[in-house]
């Protein structure tokens, strides 16, 4: 057999498919960090916006109008008890109003009652 002329040594083809492999993966997981790290932020606002816009709304109630008062602090309030002792605060509050709900006529709101309201809104701001 005659002896071929023509066939060249292998060449060696440079392989970066390793590093782009490295970087796609650091890539993915940066973005992924952002991500999550953006997520956390928004839901961890919307909470503290939320007790705040109630806590707003509970500020600009009228306490002359006793029964639209006893509604919205019961249904409101609890919404922005923290802890044990607001929690009291908050059931002892709602117990004395419940007087002032679930009748067509209700008497104007007692200035201990309405004392009792101002320090659980005031307790609730800290």
């Amino acid at each position: 057999m005659e002896k071929l002329r023509d066939i060249k040594p292998l060449v060696e083809i440079p392989d970066f498919s390793f590093f782009l492999y490295l970087l796609f993966i650091i890539v993915a997981t940066t973005l992924a960090a952002v991500v999550v790290y953006f997520l956390i932020r928004l839901m961890g606002r919307k909470k503290k916006d939320r007790r705040a816009e109630i806590l707003a709304r509970l500020r600009n109630l009228d306490l002359n109008d006793a029964k639209k008062t006893a509604y919205e602090l019961t249904k409101y309030g609890r919404y922005i008890v923290t802890d044990e002792s607001r929690a009291r605060l908050y059931e002892d509050l709602v117990r004395k109003l419940t007087r002032y709900k679930y009748k067509k006529e209700v008497p104007p709101l007692d200035e201990d009652i309405k004392r009792q309201i101002r320090l659980f809104l005031r307790v609730n701001d800290e």
